[in-house]
């Protein structure tokens, strides 16, 4: 049989460097040698007899076969984990408290619920949320005030590693009771007639929205109200204040909802906020915290 020929630590250093994406990290995470990393990745390459990883530009790309093959793995981990505690009498429960950065909407719509799941499993874990922005995410996490948290694009302080755990599409909604059109539209002076609702004074939501849909770089919009909330945002919306940027997310919650959103497809090709879990390298989480961060990180990428 071919799983004869495989070491069972070859699977686990796979696991770990596909998780990671680096085979430094991997190396760090299972103490091991870089080198000694390698040449596990290396061993089970020739088993297979097929590539698991590419080296592009420095950066490690899992092809297909490492894709499919994580799949399975990270889940039989989890599963032999689950019985070799329960046979050893060491599935010990869970308690304590664990603190959590979020951003607001991101954490209203898919963090809160999934701790709920978890929380209903193990009943004694208690949890200390606090919602704000990267950057206030930055200071929590230097000073130990959060396990880990969720952060979309920032560049955060040496110290802090990230992983990318969610692709957060951006959607620029409007009411429908403003009567647009219904199919994709491309032209940019369809939306210089448009008024608007923003985050920030410098439109930087909505610029990034005009230069990946419409190729503008440089847009002067009519922006009637700044407000850094997108609740608020979708309510001036649906109140027909103007266009506004909207998690995709929480566009289709409010469809679901019946409010009369519309979402205007521009080019069609989806805009993408990338949203990491983030956490201080060298900060040592409980059992509970450990268990908590596993269990988003599985259920976000699904």
């Amino acid at each position: 049989m071919l799983i004869d020929q495989i070491n069972l630590n070859q699977l686990r250093v796979f696991e770990s460097v596909f998780r990671t994406k680096s085979m430094t990290h991997a190396a760090r995470e299972l103490h091991l040698t870089q080198s000694g990393v390698s040449q596990h990745i290396k061993a089970l390459e020739d088993v297979l007899e097929l590539k698991l990883f590419d080296r592009v530009k420095q950066k490690l790309i899992p092809t297909q076969t490492a894709k499919d093959l994580y799949k399975h793995t990270s889940k039989s981990f989890e599963e032999i984990e689950t019985i070799l505690n329960k046979l050893k009498n060491t599935d010990k429960e869970l308690t304590g408290t664990v603190s959590i950065g979020v951003p607001i909407e991101f954490g209203n719509n898919l963090v809160l619920p999934l701790l709920a799941e978890f929380q209903k499993k193990h009943p004694k874990v208690r949890f200390k949320i606090r919602q704000g922005f990267p950057f206030e995410m930055n200071r929590l996490l230097l000073t130990g005030e959060v396990d880990f948290a969720f952060v979309d694009s920032f560049a955060m302080d040496k110290g802090i590693k990230t992983e990318s755990v969610y692709n957060e599409v951006l959607e620029l909604c409007v009411s429908k009771k403003l009567g647009l059109p219904q199919k994709p539209q491309t032209d940019f002076a369809f939306y210089e007639k448009l008024t608007y609702v923003d985050y920030q004074e410098d439109q930087s939501v909505l610029s990034l929205w005009m230069k990946h849909h419409l190729q503008v770089k440089s847009a002067e919009l009519d922006v009637r109200v700044f407000i850094m909330d997108a609740q608020a945002v979708s309510k001036l919306v649906l109140q027909q204040m103007g266009a506004g940027v909207l998690p995709g997310h929480l566009a289709q919650k409010l469809i679901e909802q019946g409010e009369e959103l519309q979402i205007l497809k521009g080019s069609g090709k989806s805009l993408v906020n990338v949203i990491s879990m983030a956490q201080l390298e060298d900060k040592t989480l409980s059992n509970s915290a450990k268990e908590t961060l596993a269990f988003l990180r599985t259920h976000l990428k699904r």
